[in-house]
This record gives C-alpha cells, sequence and structure tokens, in this order.
C-alpha cells in the first residue's frame, strides 16, 4: 500500500525566480504475511497505517509526515541554493523493527517542468550524480535529499553535519543523494531498525534541495515521491515478475535490491553486476509444490515458459539418477555457510547471508522441458517470468563466462584460489552449494550452477568451482541427473518496449534530451535511447550483437532474409591494414573495450569492421554506403553529410545539434553517452 506527495518546485519570474516545493505526507508499507491474515489499512490526511493480525499477535506500522512542506529560492546565473526539511514518524510494534525507504515514483527521478516528464520545455532540475555513500554538492538545477550526519547511523554516515542543512541559511558546502527511482535500493534507505521502537515513534529528518539558475524557464516543476516501510523478513517485496528493462538498466552498478518470487513469495537479492545485467544473487529455492502441496504448475505469466508445465515434489532422501524426471532437492535450501573447515575446504569463505536454495535436476532446471536427447540451449526454466538461466556462449550476453570476465578476468578454466574466493564474495555470492548425486550428495566443496545448454545426450553445461585443489570452470559439462543451483539473469519482460517498435511519435514524446530504455528483440540487450538536439533518437549506448543469425523481419535490410553477425576474433592484428576491406573474411571484436568507462550506462564492447557493420559477406568494389546495417529495425547507421545533413554525425554534433568541437566535449556530454 502507498500514498505519494508531490514535490513541486514553481519559478515564478525569470531572473528573480521564485521557487515553491510542496511535499505532502506519504508512506508504503509491508508488514510481515501471515496465513490467513487480514490487512486493513488505514489513512488520515498525514498519517497512514497497515495493520495484520494472525488471530493472536496485532503487528502494525504507521508513518506519518506534513501534508507539505514550503520551499523558496531566489535563483542567481551562478545558481542559488534552497532547503527544506521532512519530519517522518514511523511507529511499529514489530518485534523485527523496519526499513524506510525514499524513492521517486516512477522510474525518473528528474524533475520536469510541469509534470510533464519529459524536457522539451528546456529546462528542468537533473538528479544530483551523488547517492548516500558518495554525497556531493548540488551543482546548478539539480536537487537530492540528504540526512543529518549526526544522527550516527549507517546510512547519514556521509552526510554534512546538521548545520548545513538550514533552511535559513542554505549552505554550499551541504552534500546531497539522488533519490532513487526504486523503492528498496540500498541508496534509497534513510532508516533502519531491528527492534521494536518507541511507543511515540522515531522521527527522521530528512532534507530536500534544490540549487536554482536563472537558465530555468517560467513554470511549475513537479515529480512524486514515495515513503516505503518494509517490516524486517517481509516476503512482499516488488516482484521479479513485475521488474522492468527500464529499473534493471537505472540501478547503479554493484548495487542491490531485494525482489520477491510471486509463485511463492520467497525473496532474494538482486544485483545490477558490471556487466550490465541484473542477476540473481541468492540462488532460487522454489518448490516442487506449493503451499498447499499441490505440484507446482508454472504458467507463462509468472514463469520463464511458453507453456503450462509441471513439476514434481521435491526429493527428501535418497539418490537420483533420473535424466527425463524433474527431480529437486529442497534438503539445505535455508544453510548458509556460517564456518568453513579450511583443513578440508580451503577456498570457502564465511557467508551468512546467501542461502544455498535448492538443488535441481537439468531437466527441473529447464522446467521439465530439457531431456537426456536434448542437444542445444533450451529457453525454457525454472526462473521467473522474465529472467533465464544463463546461456553457453563463452562471450555471451547472459552468460557466466562474461560475469566471469567483469570480476576476476578469466573466463577459461583456471586453478586459482583466489578466483574461487572472489566467486564467493561481494558482489557475486555464489556460495559452495554442493551436489545432489549418487555418492556426491551434499559435497559442499564444490558449487555448481546450472545453464540452459545441453553439452551432449547425458551433459549440460554448468559453471563449476571449488575442491581442495582450486578449480573453476566456466563452461563445464556435468550429468544431467545432478541436483545443481540455479541462479537466474534478467533478459527483460515481454512487456518492455523494443527497438523494433519504436515510433516516430513515441521519439517525439520523449522531448529534447529525454531518454527511455528499449529491448533489442534480436538478442534482449537494453539500451538508453536519447532524444537529442538534433531531433532524431540515437541509441546512448553502443550495440551489442554478434556470433547471431539476424532477420530482414527485425534488422535494418531486405536482402537477403538472413544475415549471420560472426563470432568474436581472437588476433587482434587481423584489423591491421586496408585488407580488412578487400577479403570476404568479416569480423567482430568483442571485449576489447578496455577504456570504456566503468558507469554500467555506457557498456558496450563490440566492435565491428565496416563489411560486418553494414550486413554483408563481403564489400569488395563498394564505393557508397548502402542503405543497410546490423541496426534493429527501424534504426540505421548515421549518413555520410555536412552539418545541414539529416541522421548525419555533423547535424548531430554542428550547430543544429550540440555543437561539439572538442572530444572532451563529446566525451562529457551527459546524453550522448559517448
Amino acid at each position: 500500500m502507498s500514498k505519494t506527495k508531490q514535490l513541486s518546485i514553481k519559478n515564478i519570474t525569470r531572473h528573480q525566480s521564485y521557487y515553491r516545493m510542496f511535499i505532502a505526507g506519504c508512506g508504503a508499507f509491508l508488514i510481515a504475511y501471515f496465513a490467513a491474515a487480514t490487512l486493513t489499512p488505514v489513512q488520515n490526511s498525514d498519517a497512514s497505517t497497515v495493520r495484520i493480525s494472525n488471530n493472536t499477535s496485532d503487528f502494525f506500522i504507521q508513518i506519518t509526515s506534513a501534508d507539505y512542506l514550503d520551499l523558496s529560492v531566489t535563483s542567481s546565473p551562478t545558481g542559488q541554493m534552497a532547503i527544506t526539511k521532512d519530519t517522518v514518524n514511523i511507529v511499529t510494534n514489530s518485534p523485527n523493527g523496519y526499513k524506510l525507504y525514499v524513492s521517486t515514483s516512477g522510474n525518473d527521478n528528474n524533475i520536469y517542468q510541469n509534470g510533464s516528464s519529459s524536457t522539451s520545455s528546456s529546462g528542468y532540475f537533473q538528479a544530483t550524480t551523488g547517492n548516500t555513500s558518495t554525497p556531493i554538492s548540488l551543482t546548478q538545477n539539480t536537487w537530492g535529499f540528504a540526512l543529518d550526519k549526526t544522527s550516527g547511523t549507517t546510512e547519514s554516515a556521509n552526510f554534512a553535519d546538521v548545520s548545513k542543512y538550514s533552511s535559513t541559511n542554505p549552505s554550499v558546502d551541504s552534500t546531497w543523494a539522488a533519490v532513487p527511482t526504486f523503492p528498496n535500493s540500498n541508496s534509497a534507505k534513510i532508516s533502519e531498525t531491528n527492534s521494536y521502537n518507541s511507543p511515540g515513534g522515531t522521527d527522521i529528518d530528512i532534507f530536500y534541495g534544490v540549487n536554482a539558475s536563472t537558465t530555468l524557464p517560467d513554470g511549475s516543476y513537479t515529480t512524486e515521491l514515495t515513503y516505503t516501510a518494509i517490516s524486517e523478513g517481509v516476503n512482499q517485496f516488488p516482484t521479479m515478475q513485475d521488474f522492468t528493462a527500464e529499473q534493471c538498466y537505472n540501478m547503479a552498478t554493484n548495487t542491490s535490491i531485494n525482489l520477491s518470487d510471486s509463485r511463492d513469495d520467497k525473496y532474494y537479492r538482486v544485483t545490477k553486476m558490471a556487466d550490465g545485467h541484473c542477476w540473481m544473487t541468492d540462488n532460487l529455492a522454489l518448490d516442487g509444490t506449493d503451499a498447499a502441496g499441490n505440484v507446482r504448475v508454472l504458467t507463462p505469466s509468472d514463469s520463464n515458459v511458453e507453456q503450462n508445465r509441471t513439476l514434481a515434489a521435491n526429493i527428501t532422501d535418497g539418490t537420483t539418477s533420473e535424466y527425463d524426471v524433474v527431480q529437486i532437492y529442497s534438503g539445505v535450501a535455508n544453510d548458509v555457510t556460517s564456518s568453513c573447515d579450511l583443513t578440508t575446504n580451503p577456498y570457502c569463505v564465511v557467508n551468512t547471508t546467501t542461502k544455498y536454495g535448492n538443488l535441481y535436476n537439468w531437466n527441473a532446471a529447464t522446467a521439465g522441458v530439457g531431456k537426456q536427447a536434448t542437444i542445444g540451449t533450451v529457453t525454457e526454466s525454472v526462473c521467473p517470468k522474465g529472467w533465464q538461466l544463463p546461456d553457453n556462449n563463452i562471450m555471451g550476453v547472459y552468460s557466466y563466462p562474461n560475469l566471469m570476465l567483469k570480476y576476476i578476468s578469466s573466463y577459461h578454466h583456471t586453478q586459482s584460489g583466489e578466483h574461487i574466493q572472489k566467486l564467493q564474495q561481494s558482489p557475486l555470492y555464489f556460495p559452495m552449494a554442493g551436489v545432489y548425486a549418487n555418492e556426491y550428495n551434499n559435497d559442499i566443496m564444490w558449487g555448481h550452477y546450472w545453464t540452459g545448454t545441453s553439452a551432449s545426450e547425458t551433459a549440460a553445461r554448468a559453471l563449476d568451482f571449488g575442491g581442495q585443489v582450486p578449480d573453476l570452470y566456466p563452461n563445464g559439462g556435468d550429468p544431467k541427473f545432478s541436483g545443481y543451483s540455479v541462479r537466474c539473469v534478467f533478459a527483460g519482460q515481454s512487456t518492455d518496449p523494443t527497438m523494433q517498435d519504436f515510433t516516430t511519435t513515441q521519439c517525439n514524446n520523449l522531448g529534447t534530451n529525454a531518454s527511455t530504455v528499449l529491448v533489442d528483440r534480436r538478442n534482449r540487450e537494453f539500451y538508453r535511447v536519447v532524444h537529442a538536439q538534433d531531433g532524431n533518437c540515437w541509441m546512448a549506448d553502443n550495440l551489442s550483437i554478434y556470433g547471431q543469425t539476424i532477420s530482414a523481419a527485425d534488422s535494418d535490410f531486405t536482402s537477403p532474409s538472413t544475415y549471420t553477425i560472426p563470432a568474436s576474433i581472437t588476433q587482434t592484428s587481423e584489423w591491421s591494414g586496408s585488407n580488412i576491406y578487400n577479403t570476404k573474411k568479416v569480423e567482430v571484436a568483442h571485449g576489447l573495450g578496455q577504456y570504456a568507462t566503468s558507469d554500467s550506462s555506457y557498456y558496450g564492447e563490440v566492435f565491428y569492421n565496416w563489411t560486418t557493420a553494414v550486413a554483408k559477406e563481403t564489400t569488395v568494389g563498394v564505393t557508397t554506403a548502402p542503405n543497410t546495417s546490423i541496426c534493429p529495425s527501424g534504426w540505421q547507421l548515421p549518413v555520410n553529410g555536412d552539418a545541414n545533413t539529416n541522421k548525419s554525425w555533423a547535424k548531430l554534433l554542428g550547430p543544429s545539434g550540440y555543437n561539439i568541437t572538442t572530444g572532451t566535449q563529446l566525451i562529457e556530454n551527459s546524453y550522448l553517452g559517448f
């Protein structure tokens, strides 16, 4: 349940601007769920309560905040600060305490003119680039929130002293964090307890600030904020099935949130990894039966399946060697690595937060679709809708090897104890959850994690690591009857907007410099797209597709009907000289982007020669640019021309666009993402 409040900044005059911010009381509240519980919300103008009864106890959380807050500022050419304080009171009798978060109500944390959620008005307040770990001073036309350093909580430790947040004497030395777009991310947390709080509740002071300059046009600028309170141990987090590509894209690298699986209300940490994708950092623990004891049926509305798929009751003891029967072992689901016997398991890392989860044979991991006779990659799995098993491609978009490359600098077989230990630590958190198969049951000297790819009739690919002699196989081939762990990676929902369906009208509706996140239907990769100042929509991330056959139905060519993008090259010397354009060999280099920024918003490490970029087997004798490319359908390579030529680099970067004259200006342009 949630109640939002509007934040509004009003500019009365251009050069002596008066701003007013209104923040009405709001709250979103979630309490631990009990069987046969009754949920009774009580709402007042300045308070909101959730109360849950389980016939023996009566638990509640109540949040109270001001109906609105008044904020005014006289803008100046160099920027002018304004600060206001919101005091939030939270009361709970839950013995587990609470976590309190602040977020914007939508997927965008800028404050736009007239609440339009677009920059077509040519002016808006950007969210500061600071965060709770590293808050920063507000630059011109930015906004953020802050906590009092002297309150002594882990969330407030990095902010300035309370004296810096005076509403009557705003300090330019105050430090600020962006209000996140997701309510339970670590960067959104503003308070946490693990016990009852006092009878009168706890008051938490939250400061909001803006730095206004006279470059903003007259008008009102609004957004909506939400406070979210979650009782410790709650299962009612936002669901994995409702998670979107835009939410994943907008998470900062190596940050985590909690999402619940709507199929059983179990919740998992989800982390935005350095490969640009969101991964579970807890092992899947979905049982073969539901709470009533019925065999679980996976449906396309809640699971990564194309039609209803039936699981089977969990194994409780004994051994198994079944290839074509669903086998799920839950005996270690709630165990954690709380200690390590380093004499027998020398590379074990104590990890008291990551549960082992269930162990699945490959048939179960692939939702009953993957059989002994199956060869190749199975696209269905026991993962939630929108999520999938990692693939087997050495440099695949959603592969274990590609993930390993980002954190341990290796995606091949290695015997490095250091690599084994890094896998078990932050942010990856792969525990040695063992194996369930014949004489190796519960052998926690190893971690084994299925992919969706079959290696042979008897074996499937898996991530394997551990042993007294350290071994890491990011692409092992293991018996399909083995009970292994499952991690899922987010590949986008079917409802996420795609590049192939994007229209000119949708582009124009973004407003100048506004952006959105679109999915390429061909490999489910996410890209930020910006409505640039030349009037066109441009990708603000580099294209990342290779080793795949694409078609005229989803790509920027009409003939032939399909084109196969080559796999990676291994020798960079093959790029030297002009002979690359005089041969039928077409090459793609992947993983060579060592100079790419670590900001996940700008990832993309695939480099193409021109022959590949224009979707040709050979470009011998071609002297003009063909009207074809490996771009998604509806998109194209930029054209050659001067500053008056539409869809050209010259116009984008020239006076009709961003008027960029130096490489430094191009790199620092936050809209284009170079």
